[in-house]
């Protein structure tokens, strides 16, 4: 059964079924958005591209990025988009990560717990 609500992006009021949580325009907006994005690194004749590169080339955060990245809207591209470690800064291929650490800070973080 659908519910009424409030579009998290714009604020519209839609009809909320499934897990959705943005209205139909900005949900066709977002897929527009992670097609450019995906097209843009796949064209792209860089070996390796800094998600700070697209950040700003798309004006998207970095919160927005790896939500879509953790949703796996990225996976194309995935082995070409390189993230700076959350923890020491190193730079890092995004590929197959699943939190966004360097294979140290993982482990350091491992053995801390």
């Amino acid at each position: 059964m659908a519910n009424v609500a409030n579009c998290k992006k714009c604020g519209a009021l839609f009809l909320q079924s499934g897990k959705r949580d943005i209205c139909d325009k900005c949900f066709e907006e977002q897929n527009k958005l992670i097609s450019e994005i995906n097209s843009y690194v796949t064209l792209s004749g860089e070996q390796f591209i800094p998600v700070e590169d697209i950040m700003a080339k798309f004006n998207i955060t970095r919160n927005e990025f790896e939500a879509f990245f953790l949703a796996g809207k990225f996976v194309r591209i995935s082995n070409k988009v390189t993230i700076k470690c959350a923890k020491c800064g190193k730079v890092i291929p995004i590929e197959n990560r699943t939190n966004f650490l360097c294979n140290e800070c993982a482990k350091k973080l491992q053995n801390e717990i």
